[in-house]
């Protein structure tokens, strides 16, 4: 007797499950834009590590704001004590969360949720960019800061407005006159209010782009620099930046900065990176309007903390030790607690990538026990969990099962290959996770 052939794993989860595609990522790897949801960080999901985002707010967001920090540094320490990879806790995507949720409203929210009303908000309005050094375009401090103007012309949540279009709307709300020249005078006004040292006269161009009412206008000019220019002339691009926002209101920017090792690269000399790390003292701390309006927040973890710890000693920046004497500038990510924290992940994808709303099991097609055995699996890490429910998921959809359940978790995860790959980050069973 001929059974029934097995349907291709894609129409399974198009037809069975009810999904517009396989819910999760394949890599984990947030980047900043993008059209993929799974990818790009708007699927973060804030109650996951919700503690630590209220500190990252009060430490980071607050003591930029009424405290006058100027570098604090988002932790994720590892699992086990000196762990080798302490990456895929979430630190970019929190910090892409924080940066969304400050420029929606300059600040409004985060205020209030830390317990400041609007009176404060009125008072210190602020907002937010986000850059990454990589080890192929972005390897400068200078790089980096033009990544982050790229951030406020070019990225967009939705059809949310980009920050450099919310800042132009503010400012012609401000002086009463929306004229590309009424702006631009404004901005001129604002440096010329600028009283210290400084990188030199700003970037007319970049300013007119910005105060420009097609809002393409920015994104074309910054599209139009030489990789070269922007490393030797980023600073520059972001002290225009500051002078714009600062002339819109803003009091205080917080620049988020990920893959800081990046800069140490092996490929670099070491007079060379120890140079471009005091280039950090000379921009952020004392060159103005950086000086003035800038924090900058850096992702961290051990690997990081030893690339770059010697250079940053050298040259006199704050210490990044995850240390109680830094308790007030270091936020620690920790591991996933338990399977319910898991699944608190991911619901969020499951739900994005359904096809109706009304879904009796938010799970489906996982069990509990299934979320279960995952969490275990996956290091307590959420950029594993990601990965192996996306292994898990194509796995069971080429096997046509309705349900996915603790065995077959067990018995996909367990293959060769996949076998090894657990085991790298199997976890002693006698660690207390209920205890954080």
């Amino acid at each position: 007797m001929n059974s029934t052939p097995l349907l291709p794993g894609i129409v399974w989860i198009k037809k069975e499950w009810n999904f517009r595609k396989n819910p999760f990522p394949s890599t984990g790897m947030a980047r900043v834009g993008g059209n993929d949801d799974r990818e790009n960080g708007l699927l973060y999901e804030p109650d996951v590590h919700a503690d630590q985002l209220r500190e990252a707010i009060e430490k980071f967001v607050l003591g930029m704001s009424f405290s006058g920090l100027k570098f604090g540094y988002l932790w994720s320490a590892g699992v086990i004590p000196n762990d080798s990879d302490a990456r895929g806790f979430g630190k970019s995507v929190l910090l892409q969360h924080l940066s969304r949720r400050i420029n929606s409203d300059f600040g409004r929210a985060v205020y209030e949720e830390a317990g400041l009303d609007a009176s404060d908000a009125a008072e210190v309005p602020i907002c937010s960019v986000f850059t990454s050094f990589d080890t192929v375009h972005v390897r400068s401090l200078g790089a980096a800061l033009f990544a982050g103007v790229e951030y406020a012309v070019k990225f967009r949540a939705g059809e949310a407005p980009t920050l450099a279009g919310r800042l132009r709307e503010r400012l012609a709300e401000r002086i009463g006159d929306s004229d590309v020249k009424a702006l631009t005078k404004a901005v001129a006004d604002s440096h010329r209010a600028v009283r210290g040292r400084t990188l030199g006269p700003p970037d007319d161009k970049l300013i007119v782009a910005l105060c420009d009412e097609d809002p393409h206008a920015a994104v074309d000019y910054l599209t139009k620099i030489s990789p070269i220019s922007r490393s030797r002339n980023g600073a520059v691009h972001m002290a225009t930046f500051l002078v714009f926002a600062a002339a819109a209101g803003i009091k205080h920017v917080l620049l988020c900065c990920d893959q800081l090792e990046d800069l140490a690269s092996t490929t670099t000399a070491k007079a060379k990176r120890e140079l471009e790390v005091e280039r950090f003292r000379d921009v952020i701390v004392e060159t103005l309007p950086m000086a003035d309006m800038m924090t900058l927040i850096a992702t961290m973890h051990p690997r990081a903390s030893a690339i770059m710890k010697h250079a940053w000693t050298l040259a006199d920046l704050p210490s990044f030790d995850l240390t109680p004497g830094n308790r007030f500038s270091t936020v620690e990510l920790p591991p996933l607690r338990d399977a319910a924290q898991a699944a608190q992940l991911l619901r969020r994808y499951l739900a994005a990538a359904a096809k109706d709303d009304a879904r009796d099991d938010d799970l489906h097609p996982f069990t509990a026990d299934a979320v279960a055995r995952l969490f275990e699996r996956a290091a307590r890490k959420p950029r594993d969990v990601l990965r192996k429910a996306h292994i898990v998921l194509v796995a069971a959809s080429t096997q046509n099962l309705s349900r996915i359940t603790a065995s077959d978790v067990e018995s996909i995860l367990g293959v060769p290959g996949q076998q090894t790959a657990a085991a790298q980050n199997e976890i002693p069973g006698t660690i207390d996770w209920s205890r954080g």
